[in-house]
């Protein structure tokens, strides 16, 4: 949806594979603008391919892949940039400049998407209070959770659940 903010192309963006949520592959998104006639942004092509199909550093790709593929394990956990970069091989600065320009966000920002990603979820498909899944997935209170959740998504986690569960129900 950035893309659609922009109104500018995101050419081979560095991405978990968005078919399995726990995946560690590593895919390269591209995606683009479509206009209409007069130029306004009417929606997205894009599309997506494993990173072992395209040329380059496949060294960091394997680091990288193993990042992830713990990130998504542990996110639940205290995750910090010495210990990925640890994973990776590499320096600490090395690490979060490379993380950077292969993903578009920190280490921090990809861990609390997968953070917010993964309590939309089961806002949407558990009974767990929100405290219960705030601690479940890494933050330190209901406070925590709410203030990130809604700076992300743009409302209040009780919300979201209550919108997702009258879709259910539909």
């Amino acid at each position: 949806l950035a893309v659609m903010a922009s109104r500018k192309p995101l050419i081979n963006r560095v991405e978990a594979s968005p078919e399995v949520f726990d995946s560690p592959r590593l895919v390269a998104t591209s995606k683009i603008p479509l206009r209409d006639r007069k130029g306004k942004v009417v929606g997205i092509a894009g599309f997506s391919r494993p990173l072992d199909e395209i040329s380059g550093d496949t060294d960091l790709s394997h680091r990288f892949g193993k990042v992830i593929g713990h990130i998504h394990r542990n996110f639940g956990d205290s995750i910090d940039s010495t210990e990925l970069a640890g994973i990776a091989g590499l320096s600490v600065s090395q690490f979060e400049r490379r993380f950077g320009e292969s993903f578009g966000v920190s280490p921090r920002q990809y861990l609390l998407r997968i953070r917010i990603e993964t309590a939309a979820r089961l806002l949407a498909s558990t009974e767990q209070t929100v405290s219960e899944i705030a601690l479940g997935c890494g933050f330190h209170d209901h406070a925590h959770l709410s203030k990130s959740f809604r700076k992300m998504m743009h409302v209040p986690p009780t919300r979201y659940r209550a919108a997702h569960r009258l879709q259910r129900e539909d």
